[in-house]
Parts: C-alpha cells; sequence; structure tokens
C-alpha cells in the first residue's frame, strides 16, 4: 500500500431527521419548491442515478485528497492515486463504493481531467462507472469511461459500503435565490452547525431539468499559474443540459484547519456531457432530485504544502 500522510477529523453527526429540518428550511429560502425527508435508500444503481452500487450505508465518510494546489505554480505531475487504495487509507480494506470529484489520470488519458469518480471496489460486488471530461483541441469537450481505477492531484469523495438504509431525499425546483444547489447546503448546514463542528454530507444529486454552468478543466499550462484571473481564463466553461448526474460531497466547516474543500461535485450523463458544477443557469427551469447520507469522519490526505486553493 502506498504511504500518504492522512490526518484523521471526527465530524458531527446529528440525526438524519434533524439535518433534513435544517435542510428543508436553508432550501426554501432559495427555491420556490423544497421538500427534504428521510426516506428508505432506493436502488441508486437503476437509471437515472445509475452509481456503482446500490446504496449510501454502511461506514459513511469523506475523503479530501491533495488539492487544486498541487496545479500550482506549476502542475505535479507525479501526484497520482489510486481508488483502492485511498479505501485503504480510509480503513475500508474490504472494498467500498467512491463517489466524487477530482482531477481525471492525466497518467492514462495523456492530458489533464476531470474525473467524475463512481466505482465499488473489492472483490464481491467490483463495479467502475468512472468517467472523465476532458477538453478536445477544438476546444469542444469529450466525456469518456474511465476504469483504471486511477486519479491525479486531488479528489473529494464520498465512501460508503454502498449498503441500502436510511438516507435523506432532497428535491428542489425554481430557484429564487442567489445560491446555487451545492452552495445552499454547504451555507445552510455552516450557518446552523457553526465552525467549531463539522457535519459532512455526500452522495448523488440529479439536475433533473433545465440547463447548467460546467466547467472542463483543460491540459495543463506551460506558463505558470498564480491567479485567479489566470485560473478563470485557462478554465473552460460550458452550458450542458440536463439530466445530468452529480457526485460529491459538502463538509459544513474546517475547524481543525485541514484545508478542506469543502464543496465538490462532477456531473455525467448519458448523452455525452461531464464536468464540473457551478450553478443552474435556467433557475425557473431547475429541479433537482438527490439522496445524501451524514458522514462519521473525515480523512485528510496528502494535504499540499504549498496552500491557497485557485478555484
Amino acid at each position: 500500500m502506498t504511504t500518504l500522510p492522512v490526518q484523521k477529523m471526527m465530524c458531527h453527526q446529528p440525526a438524519l431527521e434533524e439535518v433534513a429540518d435544517v435542510l428543508q428550511k436553508g432550501l426554501a429560502q432559495n427555491f420556490a419548491t423544497a421538500e427534504v425527508k428521510v426516506v428508505d435508500c432506493p436502488d441508486l444503481s437503476q437509471v437515472p442515478f445509475d452509481l456503482a452500487d446500490k446504496g449510501l450505508c454502511g461506514q459513511p465518510k469523506i475523503a479530501d485528497i491533495g488539492g487544486p494546489d498541487h496545479l500550482k505554480p506549476f502542475p505535479q505531475r507525479d501526484k497520482n492515486y489510486e481508488v483502492k487504495n485511498i479505501c485503504d487509507l480510509c480503513e475500508m480494506p474490504q472494498g467500498a463504493l467512491v463517489l466524487g470529484a477530482g482531477a481525471g489520470p492525466n497518467s492514462v488519458f495523456g492530458t489533464n481531467c476531470e474525473l467524475i469518480c463512481n466505482a465499488r471496489t473489492g472483490t464481491e460486488r467490483a463495479c467502475d462507472k468512472t468517467k472523465i471530461a476532458k477538453v478536445q483541441e477544438d476546444g469542444s469537450y469529450l466525456q469518456l469511461e474511465s476504469n483504471s481505477g486511477k486519479f491525479s492531484l486531488m479528489g473529494n469523495f464520498f465512501i460508503s459500503e454502498g449498503k441500502p438504509g436510511k438516507v435523506l431525499q432532497v428535491k428542489a425546483s425554481n430557484r429564487t435565490g442567489r445560491q446555487n444547489f451545492v452552495e445552499c447546503l454547504h451555507k445552510t448546514l455552516g450557518q446552523h452547525y457553526g465552525e467549531k463542528q463539522a457535519v459532512g454530507l455526500g452522495g448523488a444529486f440529479l439536475l433533473q431539468t433545465g440547463k447548467a454552468k460546467i466547467h472542463v478543466m483543460p491540459d495543463f499550462l506551460t506558463e505558470a499559474m498564480e491567479t485567479d484571473e489566470q485560473t478563470n481564463k485557462w478554465l473552460k466553461f460550458y452550458d450542458m443540459d440536463a439530466p445530468l448526474i452529480h457526485v460529491g460531497e459538502v463538509v459544513s466547516a474546517d475547524p481543525q484547519k485541514l484545508h478542506l474543500r469543502q464543496e465538490h461535485f462532477h456531473c455525467f450523463s448519458q448523452h455525452g456531457q461531464a464536468g464540473h458544477y457551478h450553478y443552474d443557469t435556467t433557475p425557473d427551469a431547475a429541479s433537482y432530485l438527490g439522496y445524501f447520507n451524514v458522514a462519521q469522519v473525515v480523512y485528510r490526505i496528502d494535504l499540499p504544502k504549498n496552500r491557497n486553493f485557485l478555484f
């Protein structure tokens, strides 16, 4: 097993019913219609979610690996990771369902790209539906299958045994406020639970209708990347169409100053569109359906030495 520095932070894990009430109130301030309740997790391996396992229960955890700082001032191409090893470091040696956002394995695809991790590791129920999104030479983007089990630079994953059980069902539509769906979840939890305790939330949500602004990282810059302006010029932004399946995690606070990326979701689709979620661009037409679980612990793995997020 590859040895990487690991720091472990226990999360505040309130009852799902309490979190549902908190999120309900927050979403209602940002969407015309909002409903959050505790339900039995449906089979998320089926359409429309198409996840690599059925549920989100069983030792729910969050892993925050590397970070965007591995891109600056020049990309650290040697920062390459394996999903199976991350499961081992997160004390899930028998395998797990790993969902989330990161950078695709540039050693495999020959270019920098976005990772949409959707994999079940282990021997009994192994399944890998992971995808990447990359920018082509003409400026268009392409969604591809990625079953190498590898990624580079960064990753923000929700990890569980993939079992059925009780989860949060979140529905929201007709955005009336300025906060995007993920931002609303994050800020609602942060405002309610404060900075001294972290609540971790992870899983998947579907943009059912409408369009969204999505970015895809192109290949690495040859010049030093040191400012937000450089970053925004480098990233490629696209309008993409529902339905889009998003996977990732939210952490409400960073009380141990682990330089956590507190919200990160990437999307994939059955129609070839994929990348990093920013916000819906058709608020009146936007509708969301999500299933989430509350994490027990966050593992901060391979914290970058130079820390100053670019995006």
